[in-house]
C-alpha cells in the first residue's frame, strides 16, 4: 500500500497562511503608495494660484460675452512665434487682420507670458510697430525651460481683442 502523506501544517495561525502574507503585502503597499503621493503633494509646488478666483467666478458670464463680442469682430492676429530656448532673445512678430483680411493698425499690442508653476516669473512686453501698416514686432526671452502661458492681446479703442497658448521652452545646449 501506498502511503499517504499527512499535511502537517498549522493553519490555526493566520500569519503562517500564505493568502493572508499576500493580502497583508497588497495593503501595505497601498497604504504606502498613498502616503508618498501625499507628501509628494504636500511638500511640491502647489502650482498656479489665482488670488481672486472668487471674483473671476462672478465674472464669468461677462467674460463669455467679451469672447464672443471678440468673435463678432472677426479680427486676426498673426503671430509668429518661434520655438523658443531658455534664456535665448528670441522676436515675435503678428499682423493684426480685420474680418475682410486686410491689415491695419492697433493703439497697443502686448504678449502677456505666465508660467503656470511660478507666479514669479510672469511678465509683459510691448510690441512696437514696424513701421508697415499692422505690423509689429518685439524681442523677448524666457528664463527657464518647460510650459508657459502666453496671451497675446491687441486693443483699439474700446476694443480688445486677444488670443492665447501654452508654449514649451526647450533647454538650453
Amino acid at each position: 500500500m501506498s502511503e499517504q502523506k499527512m499535511d502537517k501544517r498549522d493553519w490555526s495561525v493566520a500569519w503562517k497562511n500564505p493568502l493572508v502574507i499576500f493580502w497583508f503585502a497588497i495593503v501595505l503597499t497601498v497604504l504606502m503608495v498613498n502616503f508618498f503621493m501625499v507628501s509628494m503633494a504636500v511638500v511640491t509646488n502647489p502650482g498656479l494660484v489665482v488670488d481672486d478666483y472668487y471674483e473671476r467666478g462672478k465674472n464669468h458670464a461677462a467674460i463669455m460675452a467679451k469672447r464672443i463680442e471678440m468673435d463678432k469682430m472677426g479680427w486676426q492676429l498673426n503671430v509668429d512665434l518661434p520655438i523658443m530656448t531658455e534664456s535665448k532673445s528670441d522676436t515675435i512678430s503678428l499682423s493684426v487682420l480685420d474680418k475682410d483680411n486686410r491689415v491695419f493698425n492697433v493703439d497697443s499690442a502686448t504678449l502677456y507670458y505666465y508660467r503656470p508653476s511660478d507666479r514669479h516669473q510672469d511678465g509683459s512686453v510691448e510690441l512696437a510697430s514696424t513701421g508697415e501698416v499692422g505690423q509689429y514686432k518685439a524681442d523677448f526671452s524666457l528664463p527657464l525651460k518647460g510650459k508657459w502661458d502666453v496671451i497675446l492681446e491687441v486693443v483699439q479703442g474700446e476694443n480688445k481683442y486677444s488670443v492665447g497658448r501654452s508654449i514649451m521652452v526647450q533647454d538650453a545646449e
